[in-house]
């Protein structure tokens, strides 16, 4: 799939890849701002949230944490009222003074009921009497108390650090869901430390923590519930959550703070010294909920300047690719074949008008270049056709000399048999099945049988050492390349020794990629300057279209490359050595 895609992008052409990529770097631009603002933006409301809801529950918590105060201190005033530890201590009801004593009690009680507005119900339990004395609105409570406070004492909690207060929140004395708040503080003596003589038991009414259920506490549209130390939720705004275990419970550290879990945020605060935590839990989506419209009103601004930007910048990269458009259809109509196309470098950039200035002198050097070449092809065809058409008299003549050389041998002619096999041999090469190239073996061999039949023709004058690496000998080599030479030798320089005996010398040898063949003579020689002149003058083939020194040298340029060819020069001899520089291609291998 992937490897379509990137098929598909790199068929396109630059001005669509451009527009393609910048749609891209400004969506991706906008997509990461509005979500590191939306982020920066969420974080930053929810922190403001956070605080809010935190004071919120730190004035809630101190209100709770003064009420609960006051009744701690009413209960410790009254468990040492004088009165009361003499009924708790002392209190006989066979005494004189037992029932004044017991009014001054319910009189203390009653005051206790009196200055709070909160407290319902006020019971006195004396453990050495089992007897029971209460003061408070609630008539209701004094039938179901004897009955239901000690189970309900075992079952409270410690509330207040290592004390020994407890505290209920139920309804237990009432029934009905009407819960009420349940503060239990035993009595001491205060004669003798560490007795419990008694137990008084502050009931308020249900107000305090059903307050939590005020949607008016918080700022925001969320649950509240206090956890005691046990990690139970005591009460809450739901009733749903009484009673049951908190279980991020342990997380509640320290005075105050707050935590993300299941996309909630819950800030809690710790009651005073109370083991009581008020908690609040907010769903982070009704959080969210007042920043979409924020977050939705961006995103279509966003869109809507993204949407002209584009359009802006495609128009400027449309107008900005248009001489480069011009290059790539110029390029497109040299591919078909038109080699006059040229491309107009008026109103373009420096650059473009430097790419369009290339491409027309390449356009131009691609002209030059087909006319050279047509010009060579001309002059190959040529060559092959002077070739082709020297074959023809040396095949009849081949044949000829063939029938006498035998007539000879029969009439026992020797040297007329050996000449006439020379030149019949000599002939044979010239017609090598129609083949430009050759071993050098080959040719090698058209040279010796070139040299007898001039030794025949000038008495033996012509001495000839040929030695050849092996390595060479299957090195091709264009046919008739060194008689051309050999020629040239015996002629301007071995014959101009007038009638002296002189020698000629072919080596080949290989020396890396390269193969040099050295033709030397020890003939009249040349000057410098002839030399010179020679060397400059074999490249210009002219009009002469023969087996000459020019036409060797086009041949091996034209079949090889520039690079090789003929390089004249003297020798320590006093002669001409010509050397032929040939690529080391062996005749299993391709030659073009």
């Amino acid at each position: 799939m992937s490897g379509n895609l990137y098929k598909k992008f790199n068929s396109w052409n630059l001005d669509k890849k451009i527009n393609v990529f910048v749609t891209c770097l400004i969506y991706t631009i906008i997509i990461i701002m509005l979500t590191i603002f939306t982020v920066f933006y969420c974080s930053s409301f929810i922190n403001q949230s956070n605080n809010i809801t935190k004071n919120q529950l730190s004035a809630l918590a101190a209100n709770y944490e003064n009420r609960l105060i006051n009744y701690y201190g009413l209960a410790v005033g009254l468990s040492i009222d004088e009165s009361i530890q003499k009924y708790l201590e002392k209190g006989d009801p066979g005494d004189d003074d037992y029932y004044k004593l017991v009014d001054n009690v319910r009189n203390a009680l009653q005051n206790a009921v009196n200055m709070n507005n909160g407290i319902q119900y006020i019971a006195l339990v004396s453990y050495r009497l089992d007897s029971i004395l209460y003061r408070g609105n609630l008539t209701k409570i004094s039938n179901t108390f004897p009955q239901v406070y000690k189970q309900d004492y075992e079952n409270s909690i410690y509330c207040y650090g290592k004390s020994t207060i407890r505290l209920s929140y139920n309804d237990a004395y009432l029934g009905r869901n009407n819960k009420m708040l349940n503060l239990y503080v035993p009595v001491y003596s205060t004669s003798k430390i560490g007795k419990e003589i008694g137990l008084l038991c502050v009931i308020d009414d249900k107000s305090m923590f059903a307050e939590l259920s005020d949607s008016g506490k918080l700022e925001f549209d969320s649950e509240v519930f206090i956890v005691d130390n046990n990690n139970r939720i005591v009460c809450g705004t739901s009733n749903h959550f009484d009673s049951t275990e908190f279980k991020y419970a342990d997380r509640l550290l320290g005075v105050s703070s707050s935590f993300i879990a299941e996309n909630n945020l819950y800030n809690y605060q710790k009651v005073g010294k109370w083991n009581f935590y008020i908690v609040s839990r907010i769903p982070l989506m009704k959080m969210y909920r007042d920043n979409i419209a924020v977050v939705a009103l961006l995103i279509v601004i966003s869109i809507t300047v993204t949407y002209f930007g584009l359009s802006i910048c495609k128009k400027i990269v449309n107008k900005a690719y248009r001489p480069l458009d011009h290059v790539i259809r110029g390029m497109n109509s040299a591919a078909e074949g038109n080699l006059d196309v040229r491309i107009s470098i008026e109103n373009a950039g420096t650059d473009f008008q430097k790419v369009a200035y290339g491409f027309n002198f390449m356009m131009d050097k691609i002209n030059d270049l087909m006319l050279q070449v047509k010009r060579e092809q001309q002059e190959m065809d040529q060559i092959r056709f002077n070739a082709l058409q020297s074959q023809i008299k040396p095949h009849f003549l081949y044949n000829t000399l063939d029938c006498i050389h035998w007539q000879a041998t029969a009439d026992g002619n020797n040297e007329i048999s050996i000449l006439v096999k020379a030149l019949a041999q000599y002939y044979r090469l010239c017609l090598s099945d129609g083949k430009d190239v050759i071993r050098l073996e080959q040719e090698i061999e058209h040279v010796r049988n070139y040299l007898i039949i001039q030794n025949m023709r000038y008495d033996n004058i012509i001495k000839s050492v040929i030695e050849i690496d092996r390595a060479c000998n299957d090195v091709y080599i264009p046919k008739i390349t060194l008689q051309p030479l050999v020629e040239n030798s015996i002629y301007h320089g071995i014959k101009i020794k007038e009638g002296k005996k002189g020698e000629l010398r072919i080596n080949a040898r290989r020396k890396a990629n390269d193969v040099y063949i050295d033709v030397s003579d020890n003939g009249g020689g040349m000057t410098e300057e002839q030399i010179e002149k020679l060397n400059q003058s074999i490249s210009d083939l002219g009009t002469d279209m023969g087996y000459g020194i020019k036409n060797v040298n086009r041949r091996i340029k034209i079949l090889f490359g520039h690079e090789y060819g003929l390089y004249y020069r003297k020798n320590e001899r006093g002669g001409i050595t010509v050397t032929i520089h040939l690529p080391y291609r062996k005749v299993n291998e391709e030659v073009v």
